[in-house]
């Protein structure tokens, strides 16, 4: 049938007088075996019906040759007019080993070696894989490593293939000296511990410090550039690193060449373009002073501030181009920039994406904008701490876009949310406490609306005590905050038994992004009891039961960036409780307090905490201020290192307490495994109280220093602390080890 197609079109050419050119009659492929000949036959161009062209042949083979299957592509023309593209595929790949690996684990060298089964091989492919190993090994610490590579054949006639890698991997070579040539305005010391690459010490064995990698020498040379540049050196070089092998091959030696050039001083600073601020307005913004050193910090801190001044006021594409002009003969860098403003904006449409449980209005009622409000930066980045200050995402993050053609920028909340819930059960000892034993189940975030629901119970040899605590941060999605409380207790001190049982009803308001007020109305009856009847006299009179009617006021500061784990802001609280009088109840007493915490973010996510809390309580009506309201220090909370409650007036042996308060706490805090939140904790601690009628530092404060772990651990915030007591006294223990677990409220 085939032939007779060919001659019935070689008759029809001839008789329509086509020139005598042959025709393609038929197009075959020969020799694939896992390629598919449909996809051959895609590809080429040469059609049959159509004059044989040997130019289109060519293009048609190079074309074969792209797709990347094919070692060898060649064309047969037989006699009857059919064209056949003989191809010869590449093998394919069975599989890869490894043979002499030992210093890599095999799920790194498996993520860097791209070969997959099946797919077909070619030796650039085999070569990269090589080159992976090579550089997997190098940033190991094994620089001279050799790797190479076998094809070979599998006998199964389907065209497979293994790769073998054989690996030499040498002697693990370290870093044995950086030599800084030309460092001389620097400290160098300094400068060094910002360096990647380190030389290897005494304890590298075990910390693999010393190991070289080629990447960290090049981020190093940046950072070397960025550390001058921060301190007015201009005209910073960098040289391209000497790298060599010492005799006997287990030893790099850097040469890193510095050329540190003069240190310059900020020139003359201008404004020009759109500007929508006096000038005097845009100095202080951007904090760059002239004659003071020219800083590259500052010079970047500067043109965000600018964006940020911009942005405030709807501008929020603003285009702030610094121009910079060195002056070799003054050294001095003058500074221009160049502002273009763009368009105002508008807040466009506000979404919410990613929040599987918590409602859409619990996160947007965070937003500081709302729609069709001028755009602001500060407004944008306040709006994103509230949300993730909530603490019910994992990570929260506001997308700004455009509107093609439109004046509305669209905002795209997008959270990760976390678990909010908690149920826990567990046992522990506390220096306080001795042994005990905990449960609690607790939800951050109840039914989605931001409701914060926790019953607890805790119980030991010298505590007993139950919770119940419900509260509502937004009422109505207001700013009015409500709640309440209610608890049962049973506490042994070692001079008396306090059993109690009460509860409390909250309420309050957010006056802005710092502020916040809070009204707490108190009921509780406390029963005194196993006193010893050669005790203090005051404290013979507290037997029995009192009931405790009392009115709270707050006022709250906070600017920290995070209230579960801040590193930057203050918080500060202060009270004044009144009992008794209107309010009924047995006792009658104003209670004042002012409690402050500061933290500072330092370095590599170091924080130094500053807290200090004052209190005062006098009677009302010439009733006795109860024992459990007066002030007594030590203990994990407060003195660490004394025994809990051991700091304070005294009647004999037994404590009585005091009217009056100083404590005083600085801690350094650091990361141990950031992973799983774990820090350490350097500490001063400084505090006391003294008796009625007597004032304030009549005594001098009670001090002690120490360190200790902490750990956000799932039941809860865990601290193990030890205090050493810088003042001790006759019949007061040198030091001691504290233990606590906190709740997740």
């Amino acid at each position: 049938m085939r032939k007779f197609v060919a001659a019935v079109l070689v008759l029809w050419a001839a008789t329509v007088g086509q020139s005598a050119e042959p025709l393609v009659t038929a197009v075959e492929v020969r020799g694939a075996q896992r390629v598919e000949a449909d996809l051959v036959l895609q590809t080429v161009t040469t059609r049959a019906g159509e004059p044989y062209d040997p130019q289109r042949l060519r293009a048609d083979i190079r074309a074969l040759f792209a797709l990347g299957f094919f070692a060898d592509v060649a064309v047969e023309r037989e006699a009857d007019g059919t064209v056949v593209f003989v191809v010869r595929e590449r093998p394919a790949l069975r599989e890869w080993r490894l043979e002499g690996a030992q210093g890599v684990d095999k799920e790194d060298l498996d993520k860097a070696v791209l070969l997959k089964r099946r797919e077909v091989l070619d030796g650039a492919r085999v070569e990269a894989a090589a080159q992976a190993i090579r550089d997997l090994y190098r940033e190991k610490g094994f620089y001279l490593a050799a790797v190479t590579s076998e094809v070979q054949a599998v006998p199964d006639d389907k065209n497979q293939v293994d790769v073998v890698f054989r690996v030499g991997e040498g002697e693990k070579v370290r870093v044995k000296s950086i030599n800084l040539l030309g460092v001389e305005a620097a400290d160098e010391a300094d400068l060094r511990q910002y360096l990647a690459v380190s030389e290897a010490g005494f304890w590298s064995w075990l910390t693999d410090s010393g190991t070289f990698k080629e990447a960290d020498l090049d981020r190093d040379r940046e950072m070397i550039r960025a550390y001058y540049l921060n301190r007015g050196h201009v005209d910073i070089e960098v040289g391209e690193p000497l790298v060599s092998l010492t005799a006997d091959r287990r030893w790099l030696k850097i040469d890193l060449p510095v050329r540190e050039g003069a240190p310059h001083t900020l020139g003359a600073i201008t404004f020009t373009g759109d500007l929508e601020f006096p000038e005097e307005k845009l100095r202080a913004t951007a904090k760059l002073v002239e004659g003071e050193l020219f800083r590259s910090e500052d010079f970047r801190k500067a043109h965000q501030l600018l964006a940020d001044l911009y942005g405030d006021i709807g501008y929020a594409f603003a285009e702030i181009e610094p121009r910079t002009r060195v002056d070799p003969a003054t050294r001095t860098v003058a500074v221009e920039y160049a502002i273009h403003k763009g368009e105002l904006m508008r807040l466009g449409r506000i979404g919410v994406r990613g929040n599987t449980k918590t409602r859409d209005r619990i996160v947007r009622r965070e937003m500081r904008l709302a729609e069709g409000d001028v755009f602001s930066g500060t407004g944008i980045r306040k709006s994103r701490r509230r949300i993730q200050n909530l603490g019910f995402f994992e990570t929260v993050n506001l997308a700004t876009n455009r509107r093609p053609g439109t004046d509305l920028v669209d905002v795209d909340i997008q959270v990760e949310e976390k678990p909010t819930g908690a149920f826990s059960v567990g046992a522990g000892y506390s220096s306080v406490d001795k042994i005990i034993g905990m449960a609690q189940v607790s939800q951050r975030n109840f039914l989605g609306l931001g409701y914060q629901l926790s019953a607890a119970a805790n119980f030991g040899s010298a505590q007993e005590t139950y919770n119940l605590t419900f509260n509502n941060p937004r009422v109505y999605d207001t700013e009015v905050y409500g709640g309440i409380d209610l608890y049962k207790a049973l506490r042994g001190y070692s001079d008396y038994d306090k059993h109690s049982v009460g509860g409390a009803l909250k309420f309050g308001t957010t006056w802005s992004e710092a502020w916040k007020s809070r009204w707490i109305y108190r009921y509780e009856v406390a029963d005194v009891k196993n006193v010893d009847p050669a005790a203090a006299q005051l404290l013979l009179d507290q037997q029995g039961t009192t009931v405790t009617s009392s009115l709270t006021s707050l006022l709250l500061y906070d600017t920290r960036d995070n209230p579960w784990e801040p590193h930057d802001g203050a918080q500060a609280e202060g009270s004044v409780e009144w009992a008794g009088g209107l309010l009924g109840g047995d006792s009658a007493y104003l209670k004042y307090g002012l409690d402050a915490s500061k933290y500072v973010p330092l370095w590599w996510n170091h924080v130094l905490t500053l807290h200090g809390r004052v209190g005062f309580v006098h009677r009302l009506a010439d009733q006795a201020i109860p024992v459990y309201e007066r002030y007594t220090l030590g203990g994990i909370n407060t003195v660490r290192g004394f025994d809990s409650r051991s700091i304070g007036p005294r009647d004999g042996d037994d404590v009585i307490g005091g009217d009056k308060e100083l404590l005083l706490n600085l801690e350094y805090l650091f990361p141990l495994v950031e992973e799983a939140k774990i820090r350490g904790v350097v500490f001063i601690d400084a505090g006391n109280a003294w008796a009625e009628g007597k004032p304030y530092l009549d005594t001098p404060l009670r001090r002690s220093m120490g360190a200790g772990v902490r750990w956000f651990s799932p039941m809860g915030p865990l601290r193990l602390e030890w205090g050493y007591v810088l003042d001790r006294k006759s019949g007061e223990e040198k030091s001691q080890w504290e233990f606590s677990i906190g709740g997740f409220f």
